[in-house]
């Protein structure tokens, strides 16, 4: 309830800055320095509404304790999209002659409230990979669970692992993404977890992994 409350004060606040810039744009309700004083203002208590919902949902969460940091780069370049695109839309609003250049800090707000809560997650640890008796579970922006009767094989190669699922589907664990000092632990103990559930490993794994298989 105290996530969905701060939430929802989240999109008002973008609601009521929106209103206060739509209202300058025809009514000319307020003066330049008054909207930039309002604006400051309503995304200084964005920001803070923001990483209060994060740390709301970090008390929440139940943290594995053996969990593996793991930071691909699918997840650092859908952020870097994201927030591109938001820049990029801002920027050109920004330097517009119009008094549209106002919209440019919503999303200024945005991006500036996004990358505070990204640096709270890599700080915190809350993307990782965690090995449980019968699944794997792969923690990013949503959690993903590979269960082991949905796998038909393992391959692994250039330090990536490849589940491959009876959907047709690959989901690709890449060791090379997590901490330097959790890279060896990690591959001992999945390689533990494949063969206690009775999977298979294809050849070219089992000789590249032979010095774990003995």
């Amino acid at each position: 309830m105290q996530k969905l409350t701060i939430s929802l004060f989240k999109q008002l606040i973008l609601l009521v800055a929106l209103g206060f810039t739509i209202m300058h744009l025809f009514v000319k309700a307020f003066d330049k320095n008054t909207m930039i004083g309002l604006l400051i203002g309503l995304g200084i208590v964005y920001v803070c509404l923001a990483v209060a919902e994060f740390s709301t949902k970090l008390a929440r969460m139940s943290l594995p304790f053996d969990r593996f940091f793991y930071l691909p780069y699918e997840v650092i370049s859908d952020k870097a999209i994201r927030l591109g695109a938001f820049a990029i839309a801002g920027g050109v609003l920004w330097i517009s002659s119009s008094a549209l250049v106002f919209l440019a800090d919503l999303l200024f707000l945005i991006i500036l409230a996004d990358v505070l809560v990204f640096i709270l997650k890599v700080k915190q640890k809350v993307f990782y990979i965690s090995l449980f008796a019968n699944y794997v579970l792969i923690s990013l922006e949503r959690e993903h669970k590979v269960f082991a009767s949905q796998i038909i094989g393992v391959e692994y190669r250039y330090d990536i692992f490849y589940l491959k699922l009876k959907d047709k589907k690959t989901v690709s664990l890449v060791t090379d993404r997590l901490a330097e000092n959790q890279k060896q632990i990690f591959t001992q103990k999945f390689v533990q977890w494949v063969l206690r559930n009775q999977l298979e490993f294809t050849a070219e794994a089992k000789e590249k992994l032979q010095g774990m298989l003995a």
